[in-house]
């Protein structure tokens, strides 16, 4: 599943269509609202594919908000930011077997995950932590670059307003 987002009267090929996955999407959306929210409030359901978006003025004065901010290093200094933070983040029990290493559900007690890891035949163990018990936060799951806001930009400068389907 992913984002689709289609430009209302794109004025060239950039301009058409951009999309995200889900994983890639979220960081985005969450990266223009919280550094442009006086630009990014007319669009009320960014994380929804609900045909929300913003207008061609809307979209243009955004699009130029990241393009000075990508030339003046405050998008490199955000994902800097937003990198450091999500290495910091502790690893997390896992869900799947309650931070135990051996997954004790159903589906754990049928494909033999309840059982200690066999390392040299790799079975056993949670499947969801390789034995560990941890696991690593949802929040690292979900990657930002600076090239996915100067793509975005690329997207906006050209769509003449922008609907999230």
């Amino acid at each position: 599943m992913g984002m689709d987002v289609f430009g209302k009267a794109p004025a060239t090929e950039d301009g058409e269509y951009f999309r995200r996955s889900v994983w890639g999407w979220r960081p985005l959306a969450d990266f223009v609202c919280s550094l442009y929210p006086e630009l990014t409030e007319a669009c009320t359901y960014w994380q929804s594919n609900d045909g929300d978006g913003l207008d061609a003025a809307g979209s243009l004065a955004l699009a130029e908000a990241i393009e000075a901010d990508l030339a003046n290093g405050t998008v490199a200094a955000y994902v800097a930011t937003r990198d450091a933070a999500l290495a910091a983040l502790p690893m997390e029990p896992c869900e799947f077997c309650d931070g135990t290493g051996l997954r004790t559900d159903e589906v754990g007690r049928k494909y033999g995950y309840d059982k200690p890891r066999d390392e040299a035949t790799g079975r056993g163990g949670c499947n969801g932590c390789h034995g560990t018990g941890e696991r690593e936060p949802w929040a690292r799951a979900y990657p930002f670059e600076a090239q996915d806001a100067a793509d975005f930009a690329q997207f906006l400068r050209a769509s003449g307003g922008f609907e999230i389907c």
